[in-house]
Formats: structure tokens, sequence, C-alpha cells
């Protein structure tokens, strides 16, 4: 009837389909958890798939019943209001939760470069050792670092050609071992977040069920008594 209210089953699918969304939030945090535990400086792009996959799995069980869970229960008078507030709020956490973890893995990476650095230049000549402990720590410090900037430090430091090559590969190490060190404690964040989400989906409820009211067109055509 069209009067009538939708069915218990009906009412209860949204907070059901938090099963899913646990589901997904636990797949996704054990897959970037995976990728971490098997990251090494050797570790090539496929040895990282079947984490990926995992992750990948999670990702799609997280989206689409988060936003089924988050508008069910909502009046259709103030859908628009719930939709964009829905919205503003994944942005908002977006950019915050990316930010957050950018800025612990640029403080790991400030700790772990010029650490690495002091460890593999140990044969160096002390002030070419110095040099390149000193370049490491400023490019940490101001985030521009990466494994193709040897050449250039090598350059700008004036470092004889002999030692160029043991410098480009003591660079390359300490930057390839200090940023796996560092991804490993900057990936804990948000494996914690999603278990604290995943622990928080077993909060949500539907509303209570509305006892059946009969609607306007059955009390016309009940039949009269004289």
């Amino acid at each position: 009837m069209p009067g009538d209210l939708p069915s218990s089953d009906a009412r209860h699918d949204g907070p059901r389909r938090k099963y899913i969304l646990i589901t997904g939030l636990v797949l996704f945090a054990s897959g970037m958890g995976w990728a971490a535990l098997i990251a090494a400086p050797s570790s090539a792009w496929y040895d990282f798939l079947p984490a990926f996959l995992v992750a990948g799995a999670g990702m799609g069980c997280v989206f689409p019943p988060m936003t089924t869970v988050a508008m069910h229960d909502i009046e259709p008078h103030v859908a628009g209001a719930a939709s964009g507030l829905l919205n503003t709020n994944r942005q908002v956490g977006s950019v915050i939760g990316t930010a957050a973890v950018g800025a612990l893995l640029q403080n790991r990476l400030a700790a772990a470069l010029p650490s690495q650095a002091r460890q593999r230049s140990v044969g160096l000549p002390p002030p070419i050792r110095d040099k390149l402990v000193a370049g490491l720590t400023r490019a940490a410090n101001s985030g521009a670092v990466g494994s193709g900037q040897s050449t250039s430090f090598h350059s700008q430091h004036g470092i004889p050609a002999p030692l160029a090559r043991q410098v480009a590969q003591i660079y390359q190490a300490s930057f390839t071992h200090g940023y796996v060190g560092s991804m490993r404690p900057a990936i804990v964040l948000p494996i914690a977040v999603l278990a604290v989400a995943a622990l928080s989906c077993l909060a949500i409820k539907g509303r209570p069920a509305q006892p059946a009211q009969p609607s306007a067109e059955h009390d016309m055509k009940a039949p009269t008594t004289a």
C-alpha cells in the first residue's frame, strides 16, 4: 500500500551495512600494515601488490556503505544539508589526515636521514663527511630531499671526482634506508585511526521502529455501519 511504512527489514538495512563498513576498515588497515611490514630498501613494486589488493578491497567496502549508513535515517527535508555536512566532514578529515601523516613522516625523516648518513660515511674524510651530513640534514628539514639529488649535491659542495661515486652510494643508501625506516611509524597513525573508526561503527543503530498508522485511503474505504 502507498501509505504503509517501510518494513522492519528495510528500516534496519542501513545499520546492518555497518558490518560491511567494519570489514572494509579492517581490510584497509590490514593492507596498509602488511605493506609497512614487508617494506625494505630492496623491495620491488610487485612485492606490495598483494597488500595493496587487500587495502583496495577494503576501500571498496568503505566508501559506498559509509554514505548509505550516514544518510539512511535522514529525513527527506534535510537530506541536502546532511549530504553537504557529510561531504564537508570527509574533505576536512582527508586534509587533516594527510597533513598529520605528512608532518609525522617529515619529522621522522629529519631524524633518520642524518643518522643514516653519519653511520654510513665513517670512512670518508671528515670535511666531506661533515658536508654530506649537513647537506642531508638541511634537505630533510626543508622537505626537499630525494634519491636523485646526490649528483647536484656533489657539484654544489665541490666533492672530488674520485670520491663522488662513493658519496653517491652513501647518499642513496642513507635516503633509502632512512625513508623506509621513517615510513613505518608514519603508517601506524592512519592504521590506529582506522581501528578506532572500525570500533566506533559498532555503535551505529537505526531509529526505533514506529507503530504503523492506518492510511487515509484505508479509512475512507472502510465500511460504515448504520
